[in-house]
């Protein structure tokens, strides 16, 4: 790699170094109220036990497609 490679290289890195410092500097964003992310904390946990009662339904019926495809071929 010639110098001005090198050198143009290092330039990147120290100007993305740069960038990353100014960035970690800034203050972090407010969280949201307590209130409003228990809420939304509870409405994803309750879509989440509806969505896996839902794939245990499913993989149950496909567990007995399955099962009946089975016994059908050994028969």
């Amino acid at each position: 790699m010639s110098n001005d490679r090198k050198n143009k290289a290092l330039a990147r890195i120290s100007a993305a170094l740069d960038r990353i410092e100014q960035l970690a500097e800034r203050p972090l964003p407010a969280a949201p109220g307590d209130a409003a992310t228990a809420a939304e904390l509870a409405a994803l946990a309750e879509r989440h036990a509806k969505l896996k009662e839902e794939a245990t339904i499913a993989l149950s019926a496909l567990d007995a497609v399955i099962a009946r495809a089975s016994a059908g071929g050994r028969a």
